[in-house]
């Protein structure tokens, strides 16, 4: 058995479509750009930074093998002196230092890839049934309202429409009874009028009687 619809403002509806279309809308605008934000991350972890890294130890290479030349022939153009090639000697340790430091940033920057993949293999488990409703459940939502804002529309056109005629109807009734009862009251003045001659035609004449004399 089907049960009556309790509607009682078609404008709250009406609000409340556009209020979800709105919603929907701006949800998926914010999916879009947090999407956009993670894959760039994902690129600049992935790939940016490690070819960062990579090509800091290139250099950093060939660095250490300039400095170990410049080390080599101080230590044979030189070779009495007491100090020894100090100088170069803390050069080739300072190149050794930086390739170790690009290395490890190589090493971190892969294992915070590796962490990214997974969270974003958790993020994307998690907005896959947000993104499945709002295409799915929510825009299903909004045709059924819109369905039943237009039945609501179309039910009350119909009514105002019964009552137009309803009314159209009692007022051309009255009028006909209005012109029935000035029928009728014409009618009654025209008897009346009538009977007013009859009751004069019959009135008794006196006629005097002459006496015999």
């Amino acid at each position: 058995m089907s049960q009556a619809a309790n509607v009682r403002s078609l404008e709250s509806l009406v609000e409340f479509r556009t209020a979800l279309i709105k919603y929907i809308d701006k949800a998926k605008r914010s999916i879009s750009t947090a999407d956009s934000e993670v894959s760039r991350t994902q690129i600049w972890l992935q790939s940016t930074q490690p070819l960062h890294w990579k090509h800091e130890i290139r250099r950093s290479e060939e660095k250490l093998a300039q400095a170990k030349s410049e080390l080599f022939r101080a230590t044979i153009s030189q070779p009495d002196n007491p100090r020894g090639p100090t100088d170069q000697i803390r050069l080739v340790k300072k190149r050794q230092a930086e390739i170790k430091f690009a290395e490890e940033k190589l090493e971190r920057t892969k294992r915070c890839s590796r962490h990214l993949e997974h969270e974003l293999n958790e993020y994307r488990g998690a907005m896959t049934p947000l993104s499945s409703s709002l295409d799915g459940d929510m825009n299903k939502a909004v045709s059924i309202l819109e369905r039943a804002i237009n039945s609501l529309e179309a039910y009350i056109a119909t009514t105002s429409t019964s009552a137009d005629e309803i009314l159209g109807d009692a007022q051309q009734v009255k009028s006909i009874a209005r012109k029935g009862e000035e029928r009728t009251k014409e009618d009654d003045d025209e008897h009346a009028d009538s009977d007013s001659t009859t009751d004069q035609g019959n009135e008794s004449i006196d006629v005097p009687m002459e006496s015999d004399d």
